[in-house]
């Protein structure tokens, strides 16, 4: 079987992680995989055991509007550059020749792409699937044209669990339930080694979570443990942060793993990895979900994560330096039980491809 994923990842990196973990899936059940990959290039994700197709990247500003599309040096994506993307897809598509063709986000997000998307589907005669996460943007006004679109998708994969949190927490499709089915988190196993440590603050490797570092940089500037904040997305000679001698600023690390399990506490966001990397572990856990813009995935994720012991919930529109470093001071020498998240999603969404 030939399967292409259609995949553009436009802040962080979680569309990309959790794509490629599903074409490594893919190859363990010995089918042929391509990847197009419409974000960025991600130089701490090692892909080289992957087919990829890098198209001309697109990515938002650190304003967060998806309305306007970026290229690489930071100018709005014009129709020239656009349509260089989208003649790409139908040329790999065509080369390709996939039995089936998987878009990420799309049809439930990514509508400022959508001719792109529209392109790859009428580009070949492939059976059409959808894939999202557990949580994707809830989008009302949406709601009955995107009911419309997947009509011409034979399954849209939701890759959480319905006992967790069900897509009707963010997405009601009416009359779509034939086709939804829950694969599981996707997340693949780390063979980080555990690196112990103090207090771990951590944005994910892309634009988001700008406003919560200068808050944990001066947090970290009254407390006398060490803290070790993990930067993406930006240029570290740029950061203007408090400076302390306990505190360490560096790029994001391919071994997050290993360094949020050995440290004593954790500070992050609440996109859909860091609840994997949180579940493969038992460190103590702040959760400050982005909300710019009015988004709400990382909110409905964190409400539901903090119910469990060890993990609390603080909104950053009422974080003060003082106010982290006392809840960290309270959390020190805390354990947690693991999430109860299954995290087999990848081998099972290929399942699902199979049998359909």
């Amino acid at each position: 079987m030939r399967i292409a994923f259609l995949s553009t990842h436009l802040t962080g990196t979680g569309h990309l992680v959790r794509t490629a973990a599903l074409a490594r899936a893919g190859l363990a059940r010995g089918h042929e995989v391509l990847v197009l990959n419409g974000g960025r290039a991600l130089g701490h994700l090692d892909l080289s055991d992957l087919n990829i197709h890098q198209l001309p990247p697109v990515t938002v500003g650190e304003d967060l509007d998806y309305k306007t599309l970026r290229m690489p040096d930071g100018t709005a994506a014009d129709t020239s550059y656009l349509a260089g993307r989208r003649d790409q897809i139908v040329e790999a598509l065509r080369n390709f020749a996939p039995d089936i063709l998987v878009t990420e986000t799309y049809p439930l997000g990514r509508r400022n792409l959508a001719a792109e998307y529209r392109a790859a589907l009428e580009a070949t005669a492939a059976l059409r699937i959808a894939s999202v996460r557990d949580i994707p943007e809830p989008k009302p006004k949406r709601l009955r044209e995107v009911e419309v679109d997947l009509a011409d998708f034979a399954a849209l994969l939701v890759h959480g669990d319905a006992a967790v949190i069900p897509l009707s927490a963010s997405w009601p499709l009416a009359g779509l339930d034939h086709v939804i089915h829950y694969t599981g988190y996707v997340a693949e196993e780390d063979a980080s080694e555990l690196v112990p440590g103090g207090v771990l603050v951590s944005v994910g490797g892309g634009i988001h979570g700008r406003r919560l570092l200068p808050i944990a940089a001066a947090a970290a500037a009254t407390s006398s443990r060490p803290w070790r904040i993990l930067v993406g997305g930006w240029d570290l000679g740029g950061l203007d942060l408090p400076k302390a001698p306990n505190l360490v600023i560096e790029p994001v690390r391919s071994d997050y793993r290993g360094l949020l399990a050995g440290a004593e506490v954790s500070i992050s966001l609440c996109g859909y990895n860091t609840a994997l990397d949180l579940a493969a572990c038992e460190t103590p856990a702040i959760l400050v979900p982005m909300a710019e813009r009015g988004e709400q995935e990382q909110s409905i994720r964190a409400r539901h994560l903090a119910t469990y012991d060890g993990i609390e919930l603080m909104e950053l529109e009422a974080l003060t330096p003082d106010t982290l470093a006392e809840q960290v001071d309270r959390m020190v020498g805390q354990r947690r039980a693991k999430i109860p998240l299954a995290t087999d999603g990848a081998a099972r969404s290929i399942e699902v491809l199979e049998r359909l």
